[in-house]
């Protein structure tokens, strides 16, 4: 994508899915550490109805930047891009561990922004993507987790 315009008209793409992650339980684990949520669930030898220990909800959407490297087109016109946030952000099933994830995406929406106060910022925009993260697991089709991502994007 060569400007903000091209990515203004790129609303309703869809895009990925990407390369597949493995959440495997060092990764599991490490999370428990790093956000000191040793819940039973995500432990090894877990016997839970979901036929063994799960990676937490958190987790999933912590892999984000990795699982949407790649997913979206490249844009030589960005200088910087800065997180805003999430909607929606949903779990739906569970993400096992063991398991594979990966991520697609459609922009939902692209809004250009003004050059910030006095008129002397930075072009930009701000996106708002949809982003489904499968399993390779998903025998039913239904995705690991679902939101909207938004965030910023400044030009050169």
């Amino acid at each position: 994508i060569d400007g903000p315009e091209a990515w203004v008209a790129a609303a309703g793409e869809c895009f990925g899915p990407g390369a597949w992650l493995a959440v495997d339980q060092a990764r599991v684990d490490a999370f428990a550490r790093c956000t000191e949520d040793h819940q039973w669930i995500h432990r090894a030898g877990a016997v839970t109805q979901f036929g063994g220990p799960i990676a937490h909800g958190l987790l999933t959407a912590s892999l984000l930047p990795a699982l949407m490297d790649g997913v979206l087109p490249r844009m030589g016109w960005v200088a910087q891009e800065i997180n805003m946030g999430f909607n929606r952000l949903r779990f739906v099933s569970p993400v096992k561990v063991g398991a594979r994830v990966r991520a697609s995406a459609k922009v939902v929406g692209v809004r250009r922004l003004g050059k910030g106060a006095g008129g002397k910022g930075p072009d930009g925009t701000e996106t708002v993507v949809s982003v489904a993260v499968s399993t390779d697991e998903d025998s039913d089709a239904k995705p690991a987790m679902t939101c909207e991502w938004v965030t910023r994007q400044y030009a050169r």
